[in-house]
């Protein structure tokens, strides 16, 4: 009875310590078309069959306004779209130079959130950000975001952010 007592109380003191690690920290955020600014389209550079449009919430926009900081609170999201193909396979490109869409494909979101890197090793580190892989109805895609935080790692000096120079203008 004591044992069982002690667990549940450890294990309610895990859960109120801080966040676990995981997509499941990041909530869809429904109304992101509406009350989020749009900070940049364009074609995706780590995958030539995508384009990209990233959004940003209120508190990461203000945030790299005043100090380039975007402070816990942040939510980054962005709409990865398929483009079209031509008879060859190789995407089309538009007068302009850049992939013509087809259609959206899934939404990304990155949330920012004291202790969300706290599980992970240092070399998945992210600044606190954690990712997760969404339909574009909203549903959430089960998904290793492994990658996500292996690619963005390195990005320090950028808040972890490739598009931190469209945001912070």
């Amino acid at each position: 009875m004591i044992r069982a007592v002690l667990c549940i109380g450890f294990g309610l003191g895990l859960l109120a310590s801080g966040a676990m690690a995981g997509p499941d920290n990041v909530a869809w955020p429904a109304d992101y078309k509406t009350s989020f600014i749009n900070y940049y389209n364009g074609d995706r550079t780590a995958n030539n069959e995508q384009v990209i449009r990233v959004f940003a919430n209120d508190i990461a926009e203000s945030g790299a306004m005043a100090d380039g900081k975007l402070p816990f609170g942040s939510v980054i999201v962005a709409e990865l779209y398929s483009v079209k193909f031509d008879e060859d396979g190789e995407p089309l490109e538009s007068m302009l130079g850049r992939r013509i869409i087809d259609k959206l494909s899934a939404v990304v979101v990155m949330q920012r959130g004291e202790g969300f890197d706290a599980e992970y090793p240092d070399e998945l580190t992210v600044g606190d950000w954690e990712f997760a892989v969404f339909k574009p109805s909203g549903e959430r895609v089960e998904k290793d975001v492994t990658s996500c935080r292996e690619c963005h790692h390195e990005l320090t000096d950028t808040e972890h952010l490739y598009s931190y120079e469209h945001l912070a203008r």
